[in-house]
């Protein structure tokens, strides 16, 4: 039996998951929203001190814009947010997973005024609460379980390896237990990270078995336009360099999946050709999945990634799987040359050359 291993690229999706699905990262929060709690407090101190509520009440809007009001009402909302995570913390214990709350947050004190600030106070409160909701959002990424895949796919594991290679000088040791699986749709037998057994371009999941609601979603897959995008574009380039994003949607600018996106006729830039792809990159599918197993304390060095995916099948035979999505053409006939996606069949032509074989193209563009 073929043991399943992990490529470079899936090893650092299933760190980035363990990463942010650790007790550690969530107490990152908690002090985080700690901090915010203790400079509000300041504010709201130096406000009473400074008498800035005389100076805000009216016959028209009464103390809506007053500290008071805000002290009142709005500060509720951040300590609930506070208290939330620790509680989510301690569900930890029976393995119990949540989202963060942070988005509630900010809209429930979005609703009162801020009058009572100075500009530069503000600025920084903002700021702060920023910070904040994009650290949250890593961790809602890997918990939510509201829609059918997962909320990671290529595109997103990309972007954050991207901001967060740092914390990785090396990559912890990863071992995949194909004896502890599961399919879509059921709450694993064993907390953690999961890889399908059945897409190797799929998105890396976490999932948790302390209540029904950490169950494996269906697995982010790249659709043609997006295998299309890794053959063309290389696994190294794919999304982080916008120059050759930008080529490969002008290239592909009859595709219908870019035509009919609604932000289409604005995305022919450098910044805006990777989210013009990755908008429309992607499907899902229902897999069977293996756990991947940390091994603790164990480390590896990151390796260096080719450009172009791996691909095996050189020479393929009629009849067979693709195994490997990109373009490939068969000397038995001149201009055969055609993209295959992964699990495309490779068809038999007619030839006087005998059995139909099919050869990796090493032009994929």
């Amino acid at each position: 039996m073929t043991v399943q291993i992990l490529t470079t690229w899936q090893k650092k999706q299933a760190a980035l998951l363990y990463f942010f699905a650790s007790d550690e990262y969530l107490k990152g929060l908690h002090e985080r929203v700690r901090e915010l709690q203790r400079f509000v407090d300041e504010l709201l101190d130096k406000s009473r001190e400074e008498g800035r509520d005389r100076f805000l009440r009216s016959s028209q809007w009464d103390d809506r814009d007053t500290s008071e009001n805000w002290a009142n009402h709005g500060w509720s909302f951040l300590a609930d947010f506070g208290i939330s995570v620790a509680r989510h913390l301690a569900d930890r214990t029976s393995e119990i997973y949540h989202v963060t709350g942070a988005y509630q947050c900010g809209r429930g004190m979005a609703e009162f005024s801020m009058q009572w600030t100075l500009p530069t106070e503000e600025e920084q409160f903002d700021a702060m609460f920023a910070s904040i909701t994009e650290y949250a959002s890593y961790i809602d990424d890997t918990m939510e379980k509201g829609q059918i895949d997962g909320r990671w796919q290529d595109f997103g594991f990309a972007l954050a390896w991207q901001k967060h290679a740092s914390m990785f000088p090396q990559l912890p040791k990863f071992r995949v237990r194909e004896d502890i699986s599961c399919r879509t749709g059921e709450v694993p037998p064993k907390t953690g990270v999961y890889v399908s057994s059945e897409y190797s371009d799929g998105a890396l999941q976490f999932a948790w078995n302390g209540n029904e609601y950490g169950e494996l979603l269906e697995c982010s897959i790249f659709n043609d336009l997006g295998r299309k995008a890794l053959t063309t574009v290389g696994r190294s380039k794919l999304w982080l360099d916008e120059e050759a994003m930008l080529d490969f949607v002008q290239r592909n600018a009859n595709a219908p999946e870019l035509t009919e996106d609604p932000f289409y006729s604005e995305s022919f830039t450098p910044d805006l050709a990777p989210s013009l792809v990755a908008n429309n990159a992607f499907t899902s599918a229902s897999s069977k999945w293996y756990y991947v197993e940390l091994l603790e304390g164990e480390f590896e060095e990151i390796d260096t990634e080719t450009d172009q995916p791996e691909h095996q099948e050189q020479r393929v035979e009629a009849g067979k799987h693709c195994k490997t999505s990109g373009y490939y053409f068969s000397p038995a006939s001149p201009g055969s040359r055609r993209f295959f996606g992964q699990g495309d069949m490779f068809p038999k032509l007619d030839s006087a050359y005998g059995n139909t074989i099919w050869q990796w193209d090493e032009k994929q563009d």
